[in-house]
């Protein structure tokens, strides 16, 4: 199995299905990379969805055929605003749904979100500022060199500045902003 087209088809879809069902939802993580020229191949795909206890019943409905879902999982992510995911039979394409969480920055980034075309397939994502900050929020604990690597991957090239500092000092991201900066020191290409 082609672990390249399994997500692009599981992200074709997963965007089918949640929008024949009127859910809305944005793409980020590592897939919504894509939508900035940064590819990095990927296990799952992150998606921040809008599910509300009315919708659980037709979301378990469209996707039960294909995949494995559990009604359980989606019932504990909804009463905690966590997470649960839903995987493809055929091709074990995995797609993590994180409940849209009740805070300022999430309301904000999702209410950013624009649409983008990735291998024709056209979905929901997050601004490059808004997943900057994301991302530099998952790191601000586990300090995953992976995460600081996709950072400085991202602000290599033009994004709003003025955004993304307003949200690190919100946040209180200091401290894991200075080591994406001297991450991106300690690896500067020796021709810069």
């Amino acid at each position: 199995m082609n672990q390249g087209v399994s997500m692009i088809e599981t992200l074709r879809d997963f965007v089918t299905k949640v929008d024949e069902l009127g859910i809305e939802y944005m793409v980020t993580g590592s897939y919504a990379m894509s939508a900035y020229g940064e590819i990095r191949m990927t296990r799952d795909i992150d998606v921040v969805i809008e599910l509300a206890q009315r919708d659980l019943t037709p979301f378990i409905n469209i996707f039960q055929d294909e995949y494995y879902i559990s009604e359980e999982s989606i019932r504990n992510a909804l009463s905690r605003r966590g997470m649960f995911n839903v995987i493809n039979h055929a091709h074990g394409g995995k797609v993590d749904c994180i409940i849209q969480k009740d805070t300022d920055f999430a309301r904000a980034s999702f209410a950013r979100r624009y649409k983008e075309t990735v291998s024709g397939i056209e979905f929901w994502t997050t601004t490059k500022e808004d997943l900057i900050i994301a991302k530099l929020s998952w790191a601000k604990d586990s300090h995953s060199e992976m995460q600081i690597r996709d950072i400085a991957n991202l602000t290599a090239s033009a994004y709003d500045s003025a955004y993304v500092a307003g949200w690190i000092a919100r946040l209180r991201l200091d401290e894991i902003w200075a080591e994406v900066a001297q991450w991106k020191t300690q690896h500067r290409s020796p021709n810069n």
